[in-house]
C-alpha cells in the first residue's frame, strides 16, 4: 500500500484526518494533500507510525 491507500484504509475504518494526525503525527493538512495527490511523502518516523497503525488493524482482522 502507498501512503494514499493507507490513509484511505484508515478512513474506511472510521478514522478522520484529524485522528490520523493525532495517532501518527502527520499533520491533517498533509493527510489532505496526500489524498489529493499533491504530496507524495512524509518523514520516515511518521511513515513508520502510519504503518504501525494500519498493521494494527490488519493484524487484528487476521486473528478474528
Amino acid at each position: 500500500m502507498n501512503l494514499k491507500e493507507k490513509i484511505q484504509f484508515l478512513e474506511s475504518q472510521g478514522y478522520t484526518q484529524q485522528k490520523i494526525d493525532e495517532e501518527t503525527g502527520i499533520n491533517q493538512s498533509s493527510v489532505s494533500r496526500i489524498l489529493n495527490e499533491t504530496q507524495q511523502s512524509v518523514r520516515y518516523e511518521k511513515g513508520v507510525a502510519l504503518d504501525l497503525l494500519v498493521n494494527k488493524f490488519l493484524t487484528s482482522a487476521e486473528t478474528i
